[in-house]
């Protein structure tokens, strides 16, 4: 940012949200919004970043699985200025392409997300080609695809971030995916094959992380999957 008064209040609104002052930050950040408008018009390139700093400050105030209005509507205009300006392939658009699929995925839009979902693992894979963070990509696509009901999609993505972690002995990601894909499978109907593959999510997370909470909720999903087995069996 050139406008050194403009960075000194982005700055503090950065400082505001590390310490958790989620309200501060947002009327700190609705009035800069606003004084960039009256100066530079409300397709001034400096909009961007307090845009996207104000929608995490309302994200952070609300609960995880909703997307109040202001905070959807300061993404996408803050999208399309990084458009206008940037490009739809630069790394800032792509960043809160990332951001809004997530939100809008979170709050039961799955079917939103997955066209912004696709474009971030473009990107990821133009710039980084295959690896851990085109995998981590191609998981948070595998789970909108899931969420929008589109199964063989989300099972093709899904095997797709396995083969490409195979090997790699990142264990956490790779549990994360069998976790997924076992879902999946029992979505398809497909409840033999997702057995063997949640069976292997969950004896994982148990010797990693013990009984849990988590470990009852991959429990009760294996227990689902076997369950839909054995009627498969008698049918």
């Amino acid at each position: 940012m050139s406008d050194p008064s403009l960075a000194e209040a982005v700055g503090r609104a950065r400082e505001l949200l590390r310490r958790g002052a989620y309200a501060d930050a947002e009327e700190l950040l609705s009035g800069l919004i606003h004084d960039i408008e009256s100066r530079s018009g409300d397709r001034a390139p400096e909009l961007i970043a307090p845009l996207y700093l104000y929608a995490r400050a309302v994200s952070q105030q609300s609960p995880w699985d909703t997307l109040p209005h202001r905070e959807r509507a300061a993404l996408e205009r803050a999208l399309r200025l990084a458009v206008e300006h940037d490009g739809e392939e630069s790394r800032r658009a792509v960043r809160i392409q990332e951001t809004l699929a997530v939100c809008l995925s979170s709050s039961g839009n799955a079917e939103l997300a997955c066209p912004h979902m696709m474009n971030v693992v473009r990107f990821t894979e133009r710039v980084h080609g295959d690896g851990v963070l085109l995998a981590h990509a191609l998981d948070g696509l595998a789970d909108m695809l899931l969420g929008a009901g589109r199964w063989e999609e989300a099972l093709a993505t899904y095997e797709r971030a396995s083969g490409m972690m195979s090997g790699r002995g990142d264990e956490l990601v790779e549990f994360t995916l069998l976790f997924g894909k076992g879902r999946c499978l029992i979505a398809m109907g497909r409840h033999p094959d997702a057995v063997p593959v949640l069976e292997r999510a969950y004896t994982w997370f148990v010797g990693r992380f013990g009984d849990n909470s988590r470990a009852k909720e991959l429990l009760a999903w294996l227990e689902r999957a076997r369950l839909g087995a054995a009627e498969a069996h008698e049918t």
